[in-house]
């Protein structure tokens, strides 16, 4: 009766009686293929986009034998890497040059598990589907630097950074600053692109919310520190719906030139069919505009008790409950 081959290892499983002579040659192979299955090394360079790891029965120089296999050579395309259809353990060393590129490795005609570039991950196989076991991994304790070069998803459950409460930053970077975010644990703060904040939350830079923002129990201040530093609002069509010019102390509505007035309302479109200004009055004991300055006995003064007048010079429009009006205006005397 002829040798038959175990499926997971392609050990040579002898027939009573069979192999006189070289019966020791093929044990001591199945022993060294146990082995290499156990603690073996071997390094392979990926030749095509769809690559197979060599599996010979009897011979102990196949691949896929291997307990570590290091991944080599530069990806031409979306790659994958096969052994055989069996389960089986392994872990994979990818060193292999990816680009923009996907290195999948699976068993033969399954499903692949996708290996990160410069990375090493422990995979299963059950025969028909490749998994990544840190990856499905539940509760993960790092004693130590943890370092992800891959993404991280959080499905359904909830990350706490520094549950004990002690006093141990957190910093995110981006592409070109160390300190994207930084939470100061020891002060209870919070900076973002600046690892030194002042205050609970400390933004360097601009600042864009696409929704709205609501302060609840506080206030909001700008330009607390009083620098000359303007604050603009925009609407769908003007630019500069609100404008505070900081180093004038001049606030502009529909202007960013407020002029010599404290506040200057610029209404600008010659078609835009809209008053400059509207007041409504819901008080009806209340007066629509209060007058609060010195008063002189000549003309001197922003409020005045001199009931001489020059020549009636115009009449500026008014709009009183729906009806136009002409106030009179006279030239200073």
């Amino acid at each position: 009766m002829a040798s038959t081959y175990s499926s997971t290892l392609n050990l040579e499983l002898q027939a009573s009686g069979e192999n006189s002579g070289t019966w020791g040659t093929i044990t001591n192979n199945n022993f060294t293929k146990m082995e290499s299955a156990a603690k073996g090394y071997v390094s392979v360079a990926i030749a095509s986009t769809t690559d197979s790891l060599t599996a010979t029965d009897g011979t102990t120089a196949d691949e896929q034998s291997n307990a570590i296999i290091k991944l080599t050579g530069t990806l031409t395309g979306n790659t994958t890497v096969q052994c055989e259809a069996v389960e089986n353990w392994y872990i994979v060393d990818n060193a292999a040059s990816m680009s923009t590129y996907t290195l999948g490795f699976k068993p033969a005609g399954g499903t692949a598990t996708n290996l990160v570039a410069g990375s090493k991950h422990i995979v299963y196989s059950d025969g028909s589907t490749m998994f990544d076991v840190l990856a499905d991994a539940g509760n993960l304790k790092a004693n130590g630097t943890l370092t992800v070069s891959g993404n991280t998803s959080l499905d359904g459950g909830t990350f706490v950074f520094n549950e004990s409460s002690a006093d141990v930053d957190f910093r995110i970077e981006s592409n070109g600053n160390a300190n994207a975010v930084f939470v100061d644990a020891g002060n209870d703060r919070v900076g973002i692109m600046n690892a030194s904040p002042s205050v609970e939350l400390d933004v360097t830079g601009a600042i864009k919310a696409s929704g709205a923002i609501d302060f609840d129990g506080g206030g909001f201040t700008f330009n607390d520190s009083g620098a000359s530093v303007d604050f603009r609002a925009e609407t769908n069509t003007l630019t500069h719906a609100l404008f505070i010019d900081g180093s004038a102390d001049k606030i502009g509505l529909g202007t960013s030139g407020p002029t010599s007035a404290f506040v200057t309302i610029d209404q600008a479109s010659s078609t835009g069919a809209i008053a400059v200004l509207t007041l409504d009055q819901g008080d009806a004991d209340q007066e629509f505009i209060r007058f609060d300055g010195s008063t002189a006995s000549d003309q001197s003064a922003s409020l005045t008790t001199d009931t001489t007048v020059g020549s009636l010079t115009g009449h500026i429009r008014v709009n009183i409950n729906g009806t136009d009006f002409w106030i009179p205006y006279y030239a200073t005397n």
